[in-house]
């Protein structure tokens, strides 16, 4: 958990500096990270991007219910999704809604533009708005709380 919390704080640091903030040597810090990363612990190391600053895009929450869901009409909304590059993550969820999405448009028409062929599939939808990120996603305090604590 440690070297999860530290590399969820820092992904891009060197053994030696990783092995020193876990406090282990450099051979057993490298192969635990090696098993990490076969078992699919470590899903990849990303550079956290502002795209609000570099593209002047604004971030929608979308919740989307289906009139009427069917496994056949999951695995077309889902392939939509999967489809365009402006939906930057989805959640299919429980409940009264089926899936959450985060989508970033650069205006109100793009909007409804990238959520256009969703809406041929005879669903319900609510939209957000975001008017301003008040934390981003933070997963090194989580993990830094299990490194204290194992959950």
């Amino acid at each position: 958990m440690r070297i999860l919390a530290a590399l969820c704080e820092r992904g891009r640091q060197t053994i030696t500096e990783l092995s020193k903030l876990v406090g282990l040597s450099q051979t057993p810090c490298s192969a635990r990270l090696e098993k990490l990363e076969a078992d699919a612990a470590i899903l990849g190391y990303h550079a956290d991007v502002d795209v609000e600053q570099l593209t002047g895009m604004s971030l929608y929450y979308v919740t989307i219910s289906a009139k009427s869901y069917s496994a056949t009409l999951a695995a077309k909304m889902e392939a939509l999704i999967s489809q365009s590059p402006y939906v930057v993550a989805a959640d299919a969820l429980f409940g009264s809604h089926d899936y959450v999405l985060q989508i970033y448009a650069r205006s109100a028409q793009h909007y409804h533009e990238i959520v256009a062929p969703l809406l041929e599939l005879e669903i319900d939808y609510h939209t957000w708005p975001v008017s301003r990120r008040v934390l981003r996603p933070q997963t090194h305090r989580l993990m830094a709380a299990f490194a204290k604590t194992p959950p």
